[in-house]
């Protein structure tokens, strides 16, 4: 009998999240994927090789209704046995805006926070509630970034949202520590990635972003990582024996 791997994923319509779900796909698991827009290469790929895959539609900066979104996510897990396992990424994030903090309208600061830090922390926290009887395998894997740490300019509502995504993830770790059936969490600092996030950063001007000349050149000398390389690595940390022992990993390489 297949022991099934039962794996949340968010932000997949694109990025490290495609990346992540598209090395998951095999008949073991079973992948939920969230994103505001369907990834349909995901959904045939997963059809093709067997891989049970339910995708929902979501806006998650819509705090609102992530409970709802849980609710209907766990009518289609079924978790019987003590030896499956079930999974939570919370990869979806937006760098934008990236400007001074008093050229930000309070809307684009409301967004971004709540995809970055609310979201997460809502999902996570349905995510217990909906699992605290289960005597299963639970792992939360929160990809945070090195911008929580290494502050730059015109990145204040990111680098809050990050730091405060790390300080929710060692608040997890020591509350798990005391659950009957605790989870194992980690935040991860993913690295300098070649995907959207680094495109639109590039595409700021030097006068709301002073540092853009130096991300624009990190890319022209091929220093950005590929989302499937990251991917693979975040996979690594997430599977290993060891996962949870690091509340916070600031390298994957």
């Amino acid at each position: 009998m297949i022991h099934l791997k039962h794996i949340i994923i968010t932000g997949t319509s694109r990025g490290i999240g495609e990346s992540l779900a598209n090395q998951f796909i095999d008949p073991s698991h079973h992948l939920i994927c969230i994103s505001r827009t369907a990834n349909q290469g995901l959904m045939e790929r997963a059809k093709q090789l067997d891989c049970q895959m339910d995708y929902f539609n979501y806006d998650l900066t819509n705090i609102s209704g992530i409970d709802q979104l849980c609710e209907d996510i766990f009518s289609r897990i079924a978790l019987p046995s003590s030896d499956e396992a079930i999974y939570l990424i919370n990869n979806a994030a937006m760098l934008t805006p990236v400007s001074p903090i008093e050229r930000l309208e309070t809307e684009q600061i409301l967004e971004n926070l709540h995809l970055n830090l609310l979201a997460p922390m809502v999902i996570t926290s349905n995510f217990l509630q909906l699992t605290k009887h289960l005597n299963v395998d639970k792992r939360i894997l929160n990809i945070s970034s090195a911008s929580a740490k290494y502050i730059l300019p015109s990145q204040s509502a990111y680098s809050t949202a990050k730091a405060g995504l790390d300080s929710f993830t060692k608040c997890i770790d020591i509350e798990q520590k005391l659950a009957a059936y605790p989870a194992k969490a980690a935040a991860v600092y993913p690295g300098m990635i070649d995907t959207s996030l680094q495109s639109e950063i590039r595409s700021v001007s030097t006068e709301l972003f002073p540092y853009v000349n130096e991300f624009i050149q990190l890319s022209e000398e091929g220093k950005l990582q590929s989302p499937e390389y990251t991917a693979s690595k975040l996979i690594e940390i997430l599977i290993s024996e060891d996962f949870g022992k690091n509340v916070l990993i600031e390298t994957i390489n």
